[in-house]
């Protein structure tokens, strides 16, 4: 399923639209890696990707609820920790059975879920209030 970034799925932030972009492009790369038969490489990079994106995109998110005392944060911060075990799970996966058809299906079914539960909701909630704010 490729993902077409347009204006709608901005949140008005650029530093967390940016991030949002970046993961859209790592979605669309094991989506092409999967059609073409390639996906056993890709996946590897975007656990490697996601390691540290869950770090920084987090933490910057979660940083602008705390600057700017966002009601929401609780409830925010609990789908973060959501996703950071979802993954872990798939990155314990990855390195105890190596690259598996069902490592790479959850990878992309984790990403796709997120999308469409987090960023088209969740986030654009948190959008709204900082624009306000800011």
């Amino acid at each position: 399923m490729k993902l077409q970034w347009i204006h709608d799925l901005s949140v008005g932030i650029e530093e967390i639209d940016s991030q949002h972009r970046e993961l859209f492009d790592r979605i669309n790369n094991l989506d092409s890696a999967m059609k073409q038969g390639s996906a056993k490489d890709e996946v590897v990079r975007l656990i490697e990707f996601l390691d540290a994106y869950v770090i920084i995109h987090f933490g910057a998110e979660e940083r602008y609820m705390t600057d700017y005392g966002y009601a929401g944060y609780a409830l925010h911060k609990t789908k973060h920790s959501w996703f950071k075990k979802e993954f872990s799970e798939i990155r314990t996966k990855l390195d105890v059975e190596g690259v598996t058809p069902d490592v790479i299906m959850r990878s992309n079914n984790l990403l796709i879920t997120w999308f469409s539960n987090h960023i088209r909701t969740i986030d654009m909630m948190l959008g709204s209030f900082l624009k306000s704010k800011m």
